[in-house]
């Protein structure tokens, strides 16, 4: 019978390590990659005009209201913000799958957007709403729950 010396426990060690690193990094190459921007070096050069956007768009955090039913998730849009909407649109964003995201494009002065349920999958979304008037740009985020 052979002797374990250190000679051989080395060369189980790295041929240990080396299976090990191998199978990490099929598990790896496996895993979806959901990123919620494709290019962050954008949104970074863009962050201080988004922060202006976000600043300019707090008296309206409470302009919409989300229902849901059985059939629609609606958002309705209170009437005086309406009003001032030259265009928009709707992002519900789910954070966990980039396939299950809607987007909704808003009309100028439309007071309501509804969601199909049938599109949608339960759990979490984030709601972009994002609008322009009079050429500037507004924003407000809102969580919604889908059940």
């Amino acid at each position: 019978m052979k002797k374990f010396t250190w000679g051989t426990g080395i060369f189980l060690f790295l041929v240990l390590f080396l299976a090990a690193s191998a199978v990490f990094i099929v598990f790896a190459s496996k895993q979806q990659v959901n990123l919620v921007h494709k290019d962050y070096y954008e949104k970074g050069v863009d962050y201080s005009e988004q922060m202006r956007v976000i600043e300019r768009s707090k008296p309206f955090n409470h302009s919409i209201t989300i229902n849901t039913d059985n059939d629609f998730l609606n958002v309705a849009i209170a009437s005086e913000l309406a009003a001032k909407i030259d265009s928009g649109s709707m992002y519900l964003y789910r954070p966990s799958d980039k396939e299950q995201d809607i987007t909704a494009s808003v009309s100028a002065h439309s007071s309501s957007v509804q969601f199909n349920k049938a599109d949608l999958i339960n759990g979490r979304y984030i709601l972009k709403f994002s609008w322009y008037t009079d050429g500037t740009k507004y924003e407000v985020s809102r969580p919604v729950n889908v059940q």
